[in-house]
């Protein structure tokens, strides 16, 4: 494996102010979404209370989901989409400029006044998903 272009700690900062755990604004019941974003956001919290050197993130990621206890289910499968989305980091520059241009981006969106989520925002397309903007 080559050296990582980015430690996992850093990966879970980006991704925690991307905005990515934002829900979409649906018509329909988000609970699902809701539930899975915020498991999602556990996982990467405690990502960075462990700060894993990059040879240790599957470790550090079986560390959490037995932290996490039972069901582990869901947190496996949301620990294994963290650590794709970390080995995209790692083998993408453009992906991590894209996260850092989310955060950014996420940083400057007003918030005062407006609901969060992501309808009528400009999103830039992510390096590896075409035009669409979602990831």
């Amino acid at each position: 494996m080559e050296f990582p272009l980015i430690r996992p700690k850093d990966m879970a900062l980006l991704l925690l102010a991307s905005g990515d755990l934002l829900p979409r604004q649906r018509a329909r019941d988000q609970q699902a979404d809701i539930s899975g974003s915020a498991l999602k956001a556990h996982i990467l919290n405690e990502l960075v209370v462990l700060d894993p050197e990059p040879v240790q993130m599957e470790a550090a990621l079986e560390q959490i989901i037995a932290l996490l206890g039972e069901p582990s289910g869901p947190t496996r499968a949301v620990a294994v989409s963290v650590l794709e989305e970390w080995q995209a980091a790692c083998a993408s520059p453009q992906f991590v400029e894209w996260l850092l241009a989310q955060a950014v981006q996420e940083g400057l969106a007003p918030t005062e006044g407006h609901r969060r989520g992501r309808k009528n925002r400009q999103i830039p397309a992510s390096p590896d998903s075409g035009a669409t903007g979602s990831h």
